[in-house]
């Protein structure tokens, strides 16, 4: 099976961000598939541009099998939304060019947002080449640029979006929701119950290995790990709320990313007189999992607003895959996961007292307890939400969209194990 995967931020391990597309493509390529992806240039964690892309429209590459076009995009795009906007109009018509031109024959059309945006490369290859695609909607969009602050709600940008996002969900043959609270949105939007597939986030194959290693968490201080973006979504602010709190208790907070809010939260810390604060610069995703691992817990937060009750952030897995204990402050999904998971401890959103209450329970239990915490939460991840087997899930969607049904017989033998629910590990580890 020929597969086109457009993808505005494509990362591979030894780089910030996320991996998902990267093992998902990965899998396929293993499984006997062709694999390009138009992707572009701009790392979404630094919000630079590598070297060796600098200056050129287009640069072709291979990765472990993997057909990989980078198309450029304006790139100054810190600090304002109208630059991120222009960001994301110049890669989407860039890659809707470079994909028609360069992408080589394809039996099936893949477009994962965000940004909505990347939806049209995938919308128009698709109609062009006469093939049906799939529309991968990691975040509900106007609604949560909306709820975010970003855009208003009678704004023109708002209406367009929303008319953007009915058009695709509406002619993709399939609407993959990473988070049930997504697909429950994209029914209440009007897209039939039979078109959405759920396939969450999941765990990076290398991980498997990586967390079998053994680490002496830090203790004194008592080390608390966030890793992931610093921006106006993730509610950081509360975290140093907690910090606040805690100032004078032996723990220590680490900041591992960027965001358009890092440099305000060092300055607030700054201000405050806190020194139980670090923050550290975006990182390679093998070094930040190495951090996690480091520490003697995880933490992670939403906002108290009902649409965060459908979050499920990414980096929930690899805090899990670490086998560390986590913090949470959140609602809905992200507390029904560390729950059943049965790995650390639960608050409200922005309750830093509660918070703080939290983290002392957390420092008082002995070093076994948390590390029984923190296996707990290994083992339920690895059980259900191995990203091998979630991309063969996609493989039998386009398989049954294409016709190509024949072709599954290779991810049989390529090591993929299709399972709903738990998942059983399939191939070799890494």
């Amino acid at each position: 099976m020929r597969i086109l995967y457009f993808v505005q931020y494509f990362n591979l391990p030894h780089e910030p961000g996320g991996s998902r597309p990267y093992q998902a493509a990965r899998a396929w390529v293993r499984a006997g598939h062709e694999v390009t992806i138009v992707t572009g240039a701009v790392n979404h964690k630094t919000l630079s541009v590598p070297a060796a892309y600098r200056g050129r429209l287009v640069v072709s590459e291979m990765v472990e099998g993997i057909r990989v076009l980078r198309v450029w995009s304006y790139a100054g795009i810190r600090g304002s939304f109208r630059k991120r906007l222009l960001n994301f109009v110049s890669f989407a018509l860039c890659a809707s060019l470079v994909g028609l031109a360069r992408g080589g024959g394809a039996d099936i059309v893949y477009a994962s947002s965000t940004p909505l945006t990347v939806g049209l490369p995938g919308f128009f290859n698709a109609f062009l080449r006469r093939k049906p695609w799939c529309f991968e909607v990691r975040d509900l969009w106007p609604q949560s640029a909306v709820i975010a602050g970003i855009l208003k709600e009678k704004a023109l940008a708002t209406r367009v979006a929303r008319w953007m996002s009915w058009g695709f969900s509406r002619s993709a043959s399939r609407v993959v929701a990473v988070t049930r609270g997504i697909a429950q949105g994209l029914e209440e939007s009007g897209v039939p119950s039979g078109k959405i597939v759920f396939i969450p986030n999941g765990v990076d194959d290398w991980m498997l290995a990586a967390g079998e290693t053994v680490v002496e968490p830090a203790e004194d201080p008592f080390r608390i790990v966030y890793c992931g973006a610093h921006g106006r979504w993730n509610g950081l602010g509360q975290i140093i709320d907690c910090a606040k709190l805690l100032a004078d208790e032996p723990v220590e907070f680490v900041f591992v990313g960027d965001g358009d809010e890092k440099a305000s939260l060092i300055e607030r810390g700054r201000a405050e007189g806190l020194d139980n604060l670090r923050f550290i610069e975006a990182m390679p995703k093998q070094d930040a999992f190495a951090t996690l691992r480091q520490g003697a817990a995880s933490i992670v937060v939403t906002w108290n607003h009902p649409f965060q009750k459908m979050v499920l952030a990414n980096k929930i897995f690899d805090y899990l895959a670490a086998g560390r204990p986590v913090l949470c402050a959140a609602e809905g999904e992200m507390a029904k996961l560390v729950r059943e998971a049965a790995c650390g401890l639960v608050v409200p959103p922005e309750q830093p007292e509660q918070l703080a209450a939290a983290v002392r329970e957390m420092m008082a239990l002995s070093p076994g307890e948390r590390s029984r915490l923190g296996q707990a939460g290994r083992r339920y991840i690895l059980e259900r939400y191995q990203r091998r087997n979630l991309a063969f899930k996609l493989l039998t969607i386009f398989a049954e969209l294409t016709g190509l049904e024949r072709d599954m017989s290779q991810g049989a033998q390529g090591g993929l194990i299709a399972v709903d629910g738990g998942a059983a590990e399939g191939g070799p580890r890494e």
